[in-house]
């Protein structure tokens, strides 16, 4: 595959800004459109975004409100899901171990399983797509992102599957300004505060390095300190390594950011670079805990092989033995044993086969007869995740190398490693694209909300559990 050098300095330009197919063939699409390389996302892997100049005007930023207390499941919630719930059977009464999130029903001793539609939200919450978002105990996490109008969002919520109902986030003297394409990182529950850092406005213009910690306990913001040796960084894959935050990869502006910014609550640091990828886009991307995985992504004009891990408790990255053939865009998961590479793009189109590395020694995942070949579109479409132990979950992504909006997945399927068997993930059941919408698994629940649908913000959502 040839790039030319002069394109090269355009290619990130087009993630930050809206409306654009998606390709990673590294050549202009139409006049005034350019390639970009990109740094891992929370959804793992990258792509790259052409722009559609119809949909840069930035708009004010409807406020959701706020409220005092804690942000438990509310009180005004409209009740709790509710005591354990029973259903007949052949053998008697069915008694399900845990309360089963609203509306699902226990069925057979087990909480319902599949798809349920999420119910409407209430009235203030604004639609929006390229919002931040994370799970912090078995909720969801949303701030910032984009409304109908073309304006930056500076107001947020949380959303209880248990419920099926939201709260709004307060707004205060700390909280994050208005932005699209955050990261969010939860701390845990020992902590249980949510950092929120990078992003950019919808123009592209500006590319923040700053951000806000929210405390899920207190229920208030505090601003992050200022640090200006900390990166730029639009859409950076972040994670908790259960002492810091990492920020890794991103865009600043037209440029791939190599490396990553740690925060520990205290102060800002910045990785080593010695043994660095550098300016790797569109990786398949992997958290176990204590090391982040990557596998394939673009280096300069060529598809990668190249397999690294980051340790950021040391500071240290390493080489890994390599497998897969050269690709960008793979789905990529922790499955509590192996790190799981499957899809993605190579030179002559999409993927549909995978392996899973486990050591140093990686093997060959069974061909999917359920699942069509597909790869992340950068923050668009396309979710990986562990849904039990030892088994994956692949779900969206992207099905066409030109990016048609038309062209985004709703359906997926699960993987168990020691077995080799593919479980198909039916569609789910709204039949939107939810478009630069959020995905989030909760350690029960997919949740996947807002986005765009045929270029309109919805706020429709869906639920699924295994």
């Amino acid at each position: 595959m040839n790039l030319r050098a002069t394109s090269l300095a355009f290619l990130p330009i087009c993630l930050l800004l809206t409306g654009c197919p998606l390709t990673d063939h590294y050549q202009l699409q139409q006049e005034g459109s350019a390639a970009v390389n990109a740094g891992g996302s929370s959804g793992g892997g990258g792509e790259m975004i052409i722009a559609d100049a119809g949909e840069l005007a930035i708009g004010g930023a409807p406020s959701l409100g706020g409220g005092a207390g804690g942000v438990g499941v509310p009180s005004d919630a409209g009740g709790a899901a509710g005591s354990v719930e029973t259903a007949g059977s052949s053998g008697g009464p069915s008694v399900c171990a845990n309360t089963c999130n609203a509306p699902r029903n226990c069925v057979s001793s087990s909480c319902e399983s599949g798809w349920v539609e999420m119910g409407t939200p209430p009235s203030m919450l604004v639609a929006r797509s390229k919002a931040a978002s994370v799970a912090i105990d078995k909720a969801v996490f949303v701030w910032g992102g984009q409304d109908n109008a073309g304006a930056a969002l500076a107001n947020g919520a949380i959303y209880y599957p248990a419920t099926d109902t939201w709260k709004f986030l307060p707004l205060d003297a700390g909280s994050p300004s208005a932005r699209i394409m955050a990261t969010a990182v939860w701390t845990g529950s020992a902590s249980n505060k949510v950092i929120v850092f990078g992003g950019t406005d919808v123009a592209g213009g500006m590319v923040y390095r700053d951000g806000a910690v929210y405390d899920v306990t207190e229920n208030s913001w505090m601003a992050l300190p200022v640090n200006m040796m900390v990166s730029r960084r639009s859409a950076p894959y972040g994670y908790w390594d259960g002492a810091r935050a990492v920020f890794f990869g991103g865009l600043n502006g037209a440029m791939s950011v190599a490396g990553a910014d740690r925060f520990d609550f205290k102060t800002w640091s910045i990785s080593t670079k010695n043994g660095d990828p550098g300016l790797i886009g569109f990786p398949a991307t992997a958290f176990d805990g204590t090391v982040m995985y990557l596998q394939g992504g673009v280096i300069g004009p060529a598809r990668q092989d190249k397999v690294y891990s980051y340790t950021s408790s040391t500071d240290t990255w390493a080489s890994l033995s390599k497998s897969l053939s050269v690709r960008t865009g793979a789905f990529g998961a922790w499955d509590g044993t192996h790190f799981v590479v499957w899809g993605g793009q190579d030179d002559d189109g999409l993927r549909n086969d995978g392996k899973a590395m486990s050591g140093m020694t990686w093997s060959d995942m069974s061909a999917s007869n359920v699942l069509s070949a597909r790869r992340i579109a950068f923050r668009r479409s396309g979710w990986a995740f562990q849904a039990k132990p030892g088994v994956t979950a692949i779900i969206g992504g992207q099905t066409s190398t030109s990016g048609n909006g038309e062209t985004l997945a709703i359906d997926g399927a699960t993987y168990a490693v020691a077995t080799g068997e593919w479980t198909a993930i039916p569609s789910w059941p709204s039949d939107e694209t939810h478009e630069y919408g959020i995905g989030v698994w909760t350690g029960e629940e997919f949740v996947v909300w807002g986005g765009r649908h045929q270029n309109v913000s919805t706020l429709k959502g869906e639920r699924w559990a295994p």
